[in-house]
C-alpha cells in the first residue's frame, strides 16, 4: 500500500464521486468508486492512473446506460424503488420549517393548550431548514423520476406531510436510512 497517493491519482479518485447522482445512478456508480479506491490504495506506479482512467470510462458508460434506460421509460430497478411503509430520512426546506413553526406558534398563541380539552395540537421543538427527520413513505410515484409522499415524524406531537419529494441529499429530499 502506498504511503501517500500521487497527486494525479488523488485527482482521478475525485472523478468517482457519486453523491451528486440520483440514487438509482449512484447504485450503478458506487462499485466503480469502491474499486478505484481499492486500486489506488494497493497499487503503485504510473499504470495506476491508466487503470483508474479505464475504470472511470467504464463507470461513465454504465451510468449513461442506466440513465438512458430511465429516459426511455424504463423504471429504475425494483430494488431501487422505495416501498409504501419504508422509513426514510427527510431534510426540511426553509418553507417546510416555516410552515411547521407557524402551525406551532398559532397553537400556542390560541391558548388551546391552556383549556386542557385533550385536543392535541402542533407542539414540539423549533424546526429549521436542513433538519433531518424520519419519514414514512405513504405513496410512491414512479414517473421519469421517482417521487414520494411522506409523513415526516417531527420532534413533537405532530407530523408534516411532504408531497412529491425526490430522493437526494438536498433540502426537500429524502435518503434511505444508512445512506447518510
Amino acid at each position: 500500500m502506498p504511503d501517500q497517493l500521487h497527486p494525479a491519482v488523488e485527482r482521478m479518485l475525485g472523478n468517482f464521486r457519486y453523491d451528486h447522482l440520483p440514487a438509482h445512478l449512484g447504485e450503478v456508480s458506487k462499485p466503480f468508486h469502491d474499486l478505484a479506491h481499492r486500486l489506488a490504495e494497493t497499487l503503485t506506479g504510473p499504470e495506476v492512473t491508466k487503470a483508474l482512467d479505464d475504470v472511470w470510462s467504464a463507470k461513465n458508460w454504465a451510468v449513461l446506460a442506466a440513465s438512458t434506460a430511465v429516459l426511455e421509460g424504463a423504471a429504475p430497478a425494483a430494488a431501487a424503488l422505495p416501498q409504501v411503509g419504508d422509513i426514510v430520512l427527510y431534510a426540511l426546506t426553509e418553507a417546510d420549517a416555516e410552515a411547521i413553526n407557524r402551525r406551532r406558534k398559532d397553537f400556542h398563541e390560541s391558548k388551546s393548550a391552556d383549556s386542557r380539552t385533550g385536543f392535541v395540537g402542533h407542539v414540539g421543538n423549533w424546526a429549521q431548514e436542513r433538519y433531518v427527520f424520519p419519514a414514512v413513505v405513504v405513496q410512491v410515484h414512479a414517473e421519469s423520476t421517482v417521487t414520494c409522499n411522506l409523513q415526516v415524524l417531527l420532534d413533537g406531537a405532530d407530523t408534516y406531510w411532504a408531497t412529491s419529494r425526490a430522493e437526494g441529499t438536498a433540502a426537500g429530499q429524502w435518503v434511505r436510512k444508512g445512506a447518510v
